[in-house]
């Protein structure tokens, strides 16, 4: 009897525990979060900007003269040398426009040299005068006449000469338009764009329209890319910097880089809906252009600001900021015994994915990362229970993680 009521007993107590432990699990949990622990690494920020690929040395040519287009000797993706014939225009018009200035030269030059003879000869006559008036044998009128004679061919020899002066100008004038019809590479390079055909016309440019672009010659040897930087950026910018070049239509390939020209003064965005957004040019020369990089195709450039290396960091989706006494404060939680622990933090430096920690954090601490509709209402003493997420899972890439909560 006795040692049925013991067994009875223990059947009892195994019961009661088993309702206790099920009432336990049946309790509150807390809900999961992601976690990432406190690591040290480079923080590297970025400023990313779109571009074209180009030539640093590009020359555009255009004609200066107007006439028909003859010869074309270079077709488009052809190497040129300094020097080289690029285009010709159909010369006869200026040749006879060289031929008739010479023969009004001639003519001037021949009037100028008259004008001379007779002024040599009014001279002498002038001086006989005077020395006849003085002998009282020429009249005062007689000396005034030759006086008079002597200022009129004066005034016919700078006539001539300045008409002898205006014929050579016109003269080298019509050789330079001659000369225009001819049009030699500046450099050498290659052929990136003909524009035009033999048999067309070619116009030139005036004050209010541009001429016509013939063909363009490019130095391939040095690619740079050209980028506009919005002005709140410009104080990250400096001349040698690094950059990373991306260029989508090589399948995603990458260049390195160097800045070698900024912006002296800021422009108006072109794709800007408000004149208030102001943007500086930044000249980008690729350091190893190869022969798959083509001027005129787009390209993705990222300039590496500053960089950082062994510093505390965290996934930047795990701060958070609050406004204490008029000024922007920092913070995270951190998962410590299934709770929610608000930390107050010092930020440094920023990249696309992390954030330096100056102070409020050490290395191997926990913090909570996500997920973002769970962080944005966390509050401290939250009860949590925790995933840990090592750095460069994919988890660390969801949609909070790119943004700072403010409270």
């Amino acid at each position: 009897m006795r040692k049925r009521l013991i067994i009875v007993g223990i059947i009892v107590l195994v019961l009661i525990l088993i309702v206790v432990i099920s009432v336990v699990k049946s309790g509150p949990k807390g809900e999961e979060v992601e976690v990432q622990k406190v690591v040290r690494g480079d923080v590297a920020p970025t400023v990313t900007a779109d571009g074209l690929i180009t030539a640093k040395n590009t020359v555009n040519i255009s004609s200066q003269v107007m006439g028909e287009i003859v010869a074309i000797p270079f077709k488009e993706g052809e190497r040129v040398k300094k020097g080289d014939l690029l285009v010709q225009i159909n010369p006869d018009t200026y040749q006879r426009d060289v031929a008739s200035a010479k023969s009004n030269l001639d003519a001037s030059q021949v009037g100028a040299r008259q004008a001379e003879v007779t002024y040599a000869q009014r001279k002498l006559d002038w001086e006989r005068a005077k020395d006849m008036f003085d002998q009282k044998i020429f009249s005062l009128q007689q000396r005034d006449d030759a006086k008079l004679a002597l200022d009129q061919a004066s005034l016919s020899a700078e006539s001539a000469k300045a008409m002898a002066q205006q014929a050579s100008a016109a003269y080298q004038r019509a050789q330079d338009y001659l000369a225009k019809t001819t049009m030699r590479s500046p450099i050498d390079g290659v052929v990136t764009a003909v524009n035009a055909k033999v048999g067309e016309t070619a116009m030139m440019g005036t004050m209010n329209i541009q001429g016509t672009v013939i063909l363009t010659v490019s130095d391939l040897s040095e690619i740079i890319t050209e980028v506009q930087v919005d002005e709140v950026d410009l104080p990250r910018l400096k001349l040698g910097q690094p950059a990373v070049v991306t260029v989508d239509a090589l399948n995603g390939k990458q260049y390195d880089g160097t800045v070698i020209e900024i912006g002296a003064s800021a422009q108006a965005a072109a794709s800007a809906t408000s004149s208030t957004i102001r943007q500086f040019k930044v000249k980008v020369a690729i350091n190893k252009p190869d022969v798959e990089l083509k001027p005129g195709i787009t390209a993705r450039v990222r300039l590496i600001a500053e960089k950082r290396k062994g510093v505390l960091k965290v996934p930047i989706g795990a701060i958070r900021s609050e406004e204490k006494e008029g000024q922007q404060v920092f913070y995270v939680f951190a998962a410590e015994k299934g709770k929610a622990v608000k930390k107050a933090i010092t930020v440094g430096l920023s990249d696309d994915t992390s954030t330096e920690i100056l102070t409020g954090l050490k290395e191997g601490d926990e913090v909570i990362i996500g997920p973002y509709s769970r962080l944005r209402i966390m509050h401290e003493g939250d009860k949590v229970t925790t995933k840990l997420v090592k750095e460069g899972d994919k988890a660390k890439a969801k949609s909070g993680d790119s943004k700072v909560v403010v409270d």
